[in-house]
């Protein structure tokens, strides 16, 4: 995927900033590559070397530091733990049972609230081909420097063609920000459109992705899950 391109920005509050990997499913998309006990985020798919989970780490570890929380479950619990040796055994959370990605990121939030109230925390998903790197970190900087201000960030991708495979965020107007020139408020998120609408968003410039990527306080997130 190709970032949208986003100014350098130097960002107080890192120390407080938790990086949340959900890591779980069923197996089912790239089947029979990917099973229920092997997930694709546990298979190396680009020819890297590296494991979709682990390049996600990778990704995040300069940002967070050892501030890596990853949920998964029971099934996938060995593979894991094994994939990420850096990650402290108290900042594993297994599922007591399997739900969607949603009650994970509940859960992490709940366990880092008990820790730190004000902490900020971003869910990025485990299975995701990101790059180049640095271009993420910048727009994950961003959002933490927009989190701060008490809010629920997500981060948009700029579209490169008219999909149908994702949903889409329609950019509002721009948020004055300090050490976050690209935040903009989220006028209107839109669930995977049909092909003439997908190319109208496309078109106008002010449609983007939506990657799925949350930057929010813990408290501010739990109280909309309530």
């Amino acid at each position: 995927m190709n970032q949208q391109q986003l100014s350098s920005t130097q960002v107080t509050g890192l120390d407080r900033f938790w990086a949340v990997i959900p890591a779980g499913g069923v197996g089912t998309r790239l089947w029979p590559l990917s099973r229920a006990a092997a997930p694709k985020f546990l298979h190396d798919l680009t020819g890297s070397g590296q494991t979709l989970i682990r390049a996600t780490y990778d990704r995040l570890h300069p940002l967070a530091g050892d501030n890596i929380m990853v949920v998964t479950g029971q099934a996938h619990r060995d593979a894991v733990c094994a994939q990420l040796a850096g990650v402290a055994k108290e900042n594993f959370l297994l599922e007591p049972e399997p739900k969607d990605s949603a009650a994970a990121i509940g859960l992490a939030a709940a366990v880092l609230y008990e820790r730190d109230p004000d902490a900020i925390m971003g869910s990025f998903a485990a299975d995701q081909v990101i790059g180049p790197d640095e271009v993420f970190r910048e727009a994950v900087s961003e959002a933490i420097a927009t989190a701060r201000t008490d809010k629920i960030v997500t981060i948009g991708i700029k579209p490169t063609y008219p999909s149908t495979g994702f949903g889409y965020i329609r950019q509002g107007e721009k948020l004055n920000i300090t050490d976050a020139p690209s935040a903009y408020k989220v006028d209107k998120f839109v669930e995977k459109p049909a092909s003439e609408v997908a190319q109208r968003y496309v078109a106008s410039g002010k449609h983007f992705w939506n990657a799925g990527m949350f930057v929010a306080p813990v408290k501010l997130l739990l109280a909309h899950l309530q």
